[in-house]
Order: structure tokens, then sequence, then C-alpha cells
């Protein structure tokens, strides 16, 4: 076997930022980031004042992008050109080795889905397409999954692009130096919509508004724990009451995939700053979570755990 690894592509080259590089009351020029390139302040956000400004050195250590000021001029170029594609590609998955996928096969094996994972990509074909090399599909309690070569298997992919379902052809079985597949280039690739638990201590940054707040995502706050059905935002200042719903922006990496979540939060409790933190926070019930996003925190905390 001659694979091409796909690495995940490098993250963009940050800067550190000082309070003094953070403007007051005008639109900030370029996103500020944190140190793990979550987004915490779009371009064109207003920073209120210096409590915010004193929450976002406090909680999170924030960078601009080293190219962002380079591109500033263009992104709206950009966006004018954006749309949806008209089909989606191989390439548009975004997969990398050491990716898990779920996999099922049409051997008399009915819905249930194995477990694999990608271990590489073939160079281009004549034809331009590349084989995919994954693990021999395995589930607990039961036997790895036996294929044919000429099968036709169906293949649910998370990346840091979203959920994919596509199909491939069995084009080999190996048996050395282990057990593992090769599969055709996927095909028939569709995007996935869909639509208690233990909350486990962690520091993530969230952006977030009012949902009746038409402008961008605004606010930034500190996730202090988290599970697959709700939050604690520790917040600057807080203006919601208890039954009130926000408009939420938040990810995290688990299997070394970026989930990115958009939702909408219910507000159900409201803490009053105490004398440690000096913080707020709200207790928050995610409303509209897809199941994709449960599973994928799911194991964001068992990675944890």
């Amino acid at each position: 076997m001659t694979a091409d690894p796909l690495a995940a592509p490098p993250r963009p080259a940050l800067v550190r930022l000082i309070p003094g590089d953070v403007p007051l009351s005008t639109p900030l020029a370029w996103p500020i980031v944190g140190e793990d390139g979550a987004l915490l302040f779009d371009a064109g956000t207003i920073v209120a004042g210096d409590e915010a400004r004193d929450f976002l050195f406090k909680h999170f250590e924030p960078h601009r992008r080293a190219e962002a000021q380079a591109r500033a001029g263009t992104e709206g170029e950009d966006d004018a050109r954006r749309g949806e594609p008209a089909a989606v590609t191989f390439d548009d998955i975004g997969l990398a080795i050491g990716g898990r996928v779920g996999l099922r096969g049409t051997g008399g094996t009915g819905s249930t889905m194995y477990a694999s994972r990608v271990i590489g990509f073939s160079s281009a074909r004549r034809n331009a397409e590349r084989a995919l090399f994954v693990t021999q599909p395995v589930m607990s309690g039961a036997e790895p999954l036996e294929l044919v070569r000429g099968e036709q298997v169906d293949l649910v992919a998370l990346s840091g692009r979203g959920v994919f379902r596509f199909a491939c052809t069995v084009d080999a079985i190996c048996r050395e130096p282990f057990n593992y597949v090769v599969l055709s280039e996927p095909g028939a690739i569709r995007r996935l919509r869909a639509r208690k638990f233990a909350r486990m201590p962690t520091r993530l940054a969230a952006r977030f508004s009012a949902e009746s707040d038409a402008e961008p995502l605004g606010q930034v706050g500190r996730v202090c724990d988290i599970s697959p059905y709700g939050m604690s935002l520790a917040v600057v200042t807080p203006a919601a009451r208890a039954g009130d719903r926000l408009r939420l922006s938040f990810h995290f990496n688990t299997d070394d995939i970026d989930v990115h979540i958009d939702t909408h939060a219910i507000v159900r409790h409201v803490h009053a700053p105490d004398a440690t933190h000096q913080n707020a926070a709200y207790g928050l019930e995610f409303e509209s979570l897809e199941p994709t996003q449960r599973i994928a925190l799911k194991s964001f905390m068992a990675e944890r755990s």
C-alpha cells in the first residue's frame, strides 16, 4: 500500500494581543481568537468598555490571525462570491488521517453501523479519483465486519466541516501488515442535517447574544462546565433573566476534529457574582442541538473524563 497521508490543514499563524491592541467603542478591524483559534469576537464587533475587555484578558489569551489585516480588504469580495456548491465533493468532507467513520455493509448486516478509522489516501488515479484506506470495521461485542470486494458500503463521517454520508465500493481487502480495507473514492455525498447528563468542568470560549438581537454575536463568555444538554456560562454582566433565550456559538475539539456549534439556549438560572470569581454565570439548557452534535459533545467529555 502506498498512501499519501492527508494531514489536517495547519492552523493559521496567530499574534498574541495585549489590552492596548483591543480598541473600545469602535468596530474591530479583524476577528479576535483564542490561543486555540476559537473565535471570541468577530470583525466589526464593538467591545463595549473596560469591563468587557478585562473579562476577555482574564479568562482567555486573545490573539489575532497574522494574515487578518492583509485579508481585510478582500473579505467582502470573498463573501460576495461565496455560495452553495452545486455538489459536495470528496475534498469538501475534510477527512483526515485518524478520523472516525461509521460504516454499514450490505451483506446481511442490516442497519448496524460499525466503527472504523481513516488510515490513508491514494494518489490520484487516471480519472483523478483517490482511494480511501480504512481499518477493518468493528463493533463492541461483535465480530469484525467482513466485507467482500465489489460490495457497496454506506459511510458516515464527522469532520470539522460537518457530518457527511456517502457511498463507496470495496476495492480490496488487505491482511498485511494488519487488516484494512481499500475503498473507492466517495460518491453520492450528502451533508447531514438532523435535529440527564453529568456536567464536566471545562474552559471554552462562547459567543452569545440575546435571541432578539439581530446583530452578530457580540458578547463573549467562558464555559465553566458543559454536558450534551446544557452549560454554565460565565459572563461579564448578567442582562438576561430566567426563561430568556440566547443565541450561542462555541467550538471544541474531539478526536482531532474541530466541532462548531451554533444553537439557541434557554436561561434556566442566573447566578449572581461571587467573591472569588467576581463574575455572574448563566445556567443554560440547549434548545435545539442536533443529535450528531450531542454525540460529539459526549465524545469530548469521554476523552477528558
